[in-house]
């Protein structure tokens, strides 16, 4: 994932310890925010730093090859598979024995398929589409971490030609180029949190690729001017400072910004500070102990994080204290022997690179033919009982709009239902919200393509659709621009709302930022009350879609898991009628009572006299926590139809 100076390329720029005790800072950080998220909230920027020492250190690399008239792409690839794929294929060999030993089938069906994605180096691809990475289902996906690796990879596709050519045509230009393209980068990424796409935001190389960018830039710099004395000791102190406020406090509340900012500034500026070693921070960062982690930072990475998945995995809970420093135990001498017996021999030259190139290829090429073999046979489904597989079976398959279906709505995203010209003017009926309305977009589909009606979905996912009042200001921001949009769609005659309602036990906030109670679900429904005001004074008929019982917690997985490995089942699979009632009784009647809009009750497929079933027919309702399983949407489509017949 990133480049260890100390063995296979000091002799091109000089080994620097503190290097590697921002390695060691780097790895650390990731590992604690993975064990326990509220000992460092920040500590998955633990990742930016390793991307800004990726692109500093081999932008060094590059560069003064590139200057000596000494390029290789070749040479430069066989560095990278020498540094990469030993350790990644020894990982995924033994976590592929794991995976078949634990995983339920679904899961194990979505492990083969990361690891086709990590073997092609487009993990990060394949995440940004399956999972959110700070959500609880995250938690149970053991190659999550390797998506770094694809950024990574993709980067150096292009960048060794960028350098190449650049120092060959135009070399003064170099540092003016590498800057623009890394504002350009921030840009995309600061556009992509605008418009509501912190996933792709996350995962992707377009808006990641100005961490590697600033790491090019202090390299780049470091050939020009080299701080000294106590203006380095200065620089130093700025850069750490703002590495622990980062990976302590990430600034998640303020707007766009991107929250890797100050990690990713502070630990440029720790790199330019500490090479003439005269900043007392790098000093402090080539302490022995720490140098070491650092030069293990490769192999710890890549084994940590299947570790603390499994343990949680087969316990069905968080890891405990104890379990921690046992889990802690295992991947560091995991590393170590990972560092030492397949690392360090592979980085050597004297493994010839022809046999690297081979073992390397037939290596990923068996991993591949075993991850295709646990797709192609369903997750080996005959290994775990019917019972657990079929509760199994619906993680994670809610609904999620597909890249292609995408289209552009102002500032924000729409995506297509039934629009054949891909132009939102055509579009009859709107189905907006967050994903608890993008989680019903494909019944909704089906019931438009039946009615000839060119539809669209407008999400705003984690906040609600309402302009008074709102989770945030942001989110009243975005609902607001949504609106306003859907304002000018003359041709759509039909809103349809769809919101998550466990926000109702929730204090919101109105425009100015201030919260609001939300005693009896009063402030909700007066914002939705304003919505559909707003709506109706566009020309739109409204259908609102009401509230469902939700689980609370991950139950197709958890559920799964604990009959698969024995467990009792200690949380609920049902809602007790009258707890409904009392959660949502009084918002039902409200809009039950208005005959100014359709009123969709999806909560009717799933409750009987006694109980709200989130389990039906040995199938689990949920996806996750709280959003519906696709397979089981065919439950609400009458319930719709007949919610649409009445506008019509």
């Amino acid at each position: 994932m990133h480049t260890t100076v100390g063995s296979a390329d000091s002799h091109l720029i000089g080994y620097r310890a503190d290097v590697d005790g921002l390695r060691a800072v780097a790895v650390i950080s990731v590992i604690a925010f993975h064990l326990s998220r509220s000992w460092l909230p920040g500590g998955y920027l633990g990742v930016d730093i390793f991307f800004v020492l990726s692109g500093y250190l081999i932008t060094l690399i590059l560069w003064r090859e590139a200057l000596k008239g000494q390029f290789s792409i070749i040479r430069f690839y066989e560095r990278r598979v020498r540094r990469i794929m030993p350790a990644l294929l020894l990982l995924l060999f033994f976590t592929t024995l794991a995976a078949i030993a634990l995983l339920l089938p679904a899961d194990l069906i979505g492990y083969g398929k990361s690891m086709l994605a990590t073997l092609g180096f487009v993990a990060n691809i394949y995440f940004w589409r399956d999972t959110d990475y700070f959500s609880r289902a995250a938690e149970a996906k053991p190659l999550l971490h390797v998506w770094s690796l694809g950024v990574e990879e993709q980067f150096y596709i292009i960048f060794p030609l960028l350098i190449a050519a650049l120092a060959r045509f135009w070399p003064r230009a170099t540092f003016p180029v590498i800057a623009m393209l890394t504002l350009l980068s921030l840009g995309s990424n600061i556009l992509a949190l605008e418009i509501g796409g912190a996933s792709p935001a996350f995962f992707l190389l377009p808006t990641r690729a100005w961490e590697l960018g600033a790491g090019a830039m202090a390299a780049l710099l470091r050939l020009r001017l080299m701080p000294q004395g106590a203006f380095a000791g200065l620089l130093g102190s700025i850069g750490a400072a703002a590495i622990v406020i980062g990976v302590m406090s990430p600034l998640q509340k303020y707007g766009s910004i991107p929250v890797a900012l100050p990690v990713v500034i502070g630990t440029a500026l720790v790199i330019a500070a500490g090479q003439g070693k005269q900043s007392p921070i790098s000093r402090l960062l080539a302490f022995g102990p720490l140098t070491f982690v650092g030069l293990i930072s490769y192999s710890l990475y890549l084994w940590h994080w299947p570790f603390i998945v499994f343990s949680q995995y087969y316990l069905v809970r968080d890891l405990n204290l104890g379990e921690m420093a046992v889990a802690v135990a295992c991947m560091t001498t995991c590393a170590i022997l990972s560092w030492r017996y397949v690392e360090r021999p592979f980085r050597s030259k004297t493994i010839a690179a022809r046999t690297v190139f081979l073992a390397a290829a037939a290596g990923a090429a068996a991993l591949a033919v075993a991850a295709s073999v646990l797709i192609w046979s369903n997750g080996l489904p005959g290994r775990m009982s019917g019972e657990a597989a079929a509760i199994n079976a619906a993680v994670g398959t809610n609904y999620r709009c597909p890249v292609s279906n995408f289209l552009r709505l102002g500032q924000s995203r729409a995506c297509v239902l039934n629009l054949p010209s891909r132009n939102p003017a055509d579009a009859k009926i709107v189905l907006l919200g967050n994903s608890h309305a993008q989680m019903y977009a494909p019944v909704w589909h089906s019931i438009f393509v039946e009615s000839r009606l060119p539809g669209l979905l407008v999400p705003a996912n984690g906040c609600l659709p309402t302009v008074s009042v709102n989770i945030s200001r942001e989110c009243i921001a975005i609902a607001a621009g949504n609106l306003a949009e859907l304002g000018k769609l003359a041709n759509t005659e039909t809103v349809i709302l769809g919101l998550t309602w466990e926000h109702a036990a929730d204090a919101l906030v109105d425009a100015e930022g201030k919260i609001v109670s939300n005693s009896n679900d009063r402030t909700l429904v007066g914002g939705l009350d304003d919505l559909i005001g707003r709506l109706r004074g566009f020309g739109k008929k409204v259908i609102l879609i009401g509230p469902i019982a939700y689980p609370g917690w991950d139950l197709p997985s958890e559920m799964s898991r604990e009959l698969a490995f024995g467990r009792p089942l200690d949380k609920p699979a049902s809602l007790p009628a009258g707890e409904f009632q009392r959660q949502y009784g009084a918002i039902i009647q409200h809009f039950e009572n208005r005959n100014d809009i359709g009123f969709a009750r999806p909560d009717t497929a799933l409750c009987d006299a006694s109980r709200c079933n989130y389990v039906l027919d040995g199938r689990s309702m949920f996806a996750d926590a709280s959003h519906i399983a696709q397979a089981e949407l065919f439950r609400f489509r009458a319930i719709f139809s007949k919610a649409l017949a009445s506008q019509r």
